[in-house]
């Protein structure tokens, strides 16, 4: 499957702009220079598959989310203040979202759902 990076840079961007995240938090959360996130985000680079699903956890969605058309209405929406927020806080929020992922798809593989 050829991915296209337009289409994944459109996605990070409309991720990025629904949790009020700057190109900064994102570059320093993947350890990166910002200008390679708005590279990304104009569909200028290809990125990583790490980085994809470092992003994937983040934004609390499945990989997919980011990689595909018309996907990026499924993510789970979430606020925070982004007024001191680093790298570490965005990192520890990862860790949080991907146990709600992975408790997500334990339920959708039990048959159940996240109101049952």
């Amino acid at each position: 499957m050829i991915l296209d990076m337009k289409i994944i840079g459109a996605n990070i961007k409309a991720l990025r702009d629904n949790a009020g995240l700057g190109q900064k938090h994102i570059a320093s959360y993947l350890g990166v220079d910002q200008s390679l996130i708005s590279k990304f985000e104009a569909g200028e680079r290809a990125i990583s598959s790490d980085m994809l699903d470092k992003l994937a956890a983040l934004f609390c969605c499945p990989v997919s989310v980011i990689t595909l058309p018309d996907e990026c209405k499924s993510s789970i929406s979430f606020a925070f203040r982004t007024i001191g927020i680093d790298g570490e806080d965005l990192e520890a929020l990862a860790v949080i979202n991907r146990i709600a992922l992975n408790q997500m798809q334990m339920d959708k593989i039990a048959g159940g759902t996240m109101n049952d």
